[in-house]
């Protein structure tokens, strides 16, 4: 007699690797969404960074304080309104001038702070990521710019080199 089918030990051996398969699948897909998601603050911050040096380069001083509205404004970049599931912001950017207007060496910081849990994730809520430049007043230029998470080590580690 030929039998055709499974046996109940070959079905429960399959039955009990799909959890495993799904423990380590699952966790992956989520922090390649977090990736993606912050992607979008580090390209805005990195265009916003552009306009800050352009603004640096025409003016001999880096811009003040910048809501928004006014980086829109001052430096002509965009910053894009996308909403999560939840209907509200995901990202919330601004500068804040740490070289008292250009007069002294200090760090100028361009911003995104993550929106609520329900539209950017819990691993991304209230996250501050900052792309920080060195202003040199001698010279009027930027030394250098690096990129910042301090409240989460994790999303720290996803950023720009």
């Amino acid at each position: 007699m030929n039998k055709k089918g499974f046996t109940l030990v070959e079905l429960m051996v399959v039955v009990a690797i799909i959890p495993v398969l799904a423990g380590i699948a699952i966790p992956m897909y989520n922090a390649d969404v977090n990736r993606r998601s912050l992607q979008e603050a580090v390209d805005t911050l990195g265009a916003i960074r552009d306009g800050v040096c352009s603004y640096a380069a025409e003016n001999g001083v880096p811009p003040l304080n910048l809501t928004e509205e006014q980086i829109l404004a001052t430096l002509g970049v965009q910053v894009p309104q996308s909403l999560g599931p939840a209907g509200g912001r995901k990202w919330f950017y601004a500068t804040i001038d740490g070289t008292n207007g250009g007069t002294q060496v200090g760090d100028y910081s361009v911003r995104a702070l993550g929106g609520a849990a329900g539209n950017i994730g819990p691993t991304l809520e209230g996250v501050l990521v900052l792309c920080i430049g060195t202003w040199d007043p001698v010279n009027s230029v930027f030394t250098q710019w690096r990129w910042e998470c301090p409240n989460n080590a994790t999303v720290a580690g996803w950023l720009p080199d």
